[in-house]
């Protein structure tokens, strides 16, 4: 009997095409909406390259301070990160940086240069590729040496395919040294991009008044890279006791607030706000959820539409089946799986769909947030997230044939049979 169901509902979708095909695109379309949202979002949050492994991280980009007389909001003061966070952290498992602009003049145009002042730990915690040369050392950085590392990018536009390394470039007036080439990072990396990185010594200095640290910010971002032996909560309580001395410090006049450490899933939905305000990533949840099924809820309806009418032509078949014995909870259970499948099949359609649009469209997409170094962005997928739209499109499915099914149960085959509608 299932083998028979089975070839009536593939001759069905192959007589009815114009139907089969609405039903698969209500489904498909909106799906393929919903995992490009989502492909969008884990891009930002795991963009790959250098942060590949930012899982294994903590991130900490905004500190507040609150005083007698107003309040200042930035990224973290260098002077907390050296005379603090140095202590507590383990060898080779903190990076921090700032990030900023300069003008470098080529023959022909002035071209607007992001560039990068990092620690020497940097190049520990994020994995770099080299493609020539090698990353400065913690002595270069001590020193202040003036040298750089470059993106192919910029190889490429600054001496075109020649041996770089060993070549000098001038930045604001002064030569530097170029020690090393590596690939090309794209700009969703927030934590590491650059074209240009250098020891951040040779701009930057901190104050020594630890007074004066202790209720300031400043423009550096940091990031924690857990191990067996420095996890997730022992970072967490390590920078919580540098606040406490900070605030200890301060004491009545002002208190010192971090926006962090926090995974880079909590970092990306935190942006720039108010660390005081901040209230967790739940909302954040519920409002994507909340999108996502209002899109799904559509096709839904449309669903439910397609089946009366489906139904409706097929009055007549179901009529006789029914004549001859065919229960109502079998026609109405057929009407189920039929929606079902044709979920299924349309799920898969949008995953396809979803993946394609990504691919093909990934500088337009991503344009439009001022993406740079988009060849960079490694498309993939998450399934189980498919997964758990597929099972809310199931779900939907199933609702948008209870109506279908409830006209079939009060099918009367002889009145069907005489002419009438149901």
């Amino acid at each position: 009997m299932k083998h028979i169901n089975l070839k009536q509902f593939w001759k069905q979708l192959s007589q009815n095409r114009f139907f089969t095909f609405l039903s698969l695109f209500g489904v498909s379309i909106p799906v393929m909406i919903i995992m490009v949202m989502i492909i969008k979002v884990e891009l930002f949050i795991n963009p790959g390259g250098p942060e590949q492994n930012n899982d294994q991280m903590l991130f900490l980009n905004r500190t507040k301070v609150k005083m007698e007389k107003g309040r200042a909001i930035g990224a973290v003061n260098l002077g907390i990160i050296e005379n603090y966070f140095s202590e507590i952290a383990a060898p080779g498992s903190m990076a921090f940086s700032r990030s900023t602009s300069t003008a470098i003049f080529l023959e022909n145009e002035v071209i607007d240069v992001p560039i990068r002042y990092t620690n020497a730990d940097f190049w520990n915690v994020y994995d770099f590729k080299f493609l020539n040369g090698r990353n400065y050392t913690d002595e270069n950085v001590g020193n202040k040496d003036n040298v750089i590392v470059i993106s192919r990018n910029m190889r490429r536009r600054l001496f075109g395919n020649q041996k770089t390394v060993g070549e000098t470039l001038e930045i604001e007036g002064e030569a530097y040294r170029i020690i090393g080439v590596v690939e090309d990072v794209t700009s969703l990396s927030r934590n590491a991009y650059s074209e240009i990185w250098l020891p951040y010594t040779i701009k930057s200095h901190s104050s020594a008044d630890p007074v004066e640290i202790a209720k300031a910010t400043g423009g550096y971002s940091v990031a924690f890279k857990a191990s067996k032996a420095w996890g997730f909560e022992q970072i967490k309580a390590d920078v919580e006791r540098v606040r406490t001395r900070l605030n200890h410090l301060n004491g009545e006049h002002a208190e010192i607030l971090f926006g962090g450490p926090a995974h880079a899933t909590e970092n990306y939905f935190r942006g720039f706000r108010d660390p005081e305000t901040y209230e967790g990533n739940m909302v954040n949840y519920l409002a994507l959820a909340g999108k996502a099924l209002m899109i799904l809820f559509l096709p839904a309806l449309n669903l439910m539409s397609l089946n009366l009418t489906r139904i409706q032509e097929r009055s007549q078949e179901i009529a006789i089946r029914k004549a001859f014995g065919g229960t109502r909870k079998r026609m109405a259970l057929q009407i189920l799986i039929e929606n079902s499948v044709l979920t299924i099949l349309g799920g898969l359609a949008g995953l396809l769909m979803a993946y394609g649009v990504m691919l093909l469209f990934k500088d337009q997409i991503f344009t439009n947030f001022f993406v740079r170094n988009t060849d960079q962005v490694k498309i993939h997928m998450n399934y189980l997230a498919f997964a758990v739209v597929l099972m809310v499109s199931l779900m939907f499915s199933v609702l948008s044939g209870l109506i279908p099914s409830l006209r079939i149960s009060r099918l009367q085959p002889a009145y069907v049979l005489k002419g009438g509608e149901l």
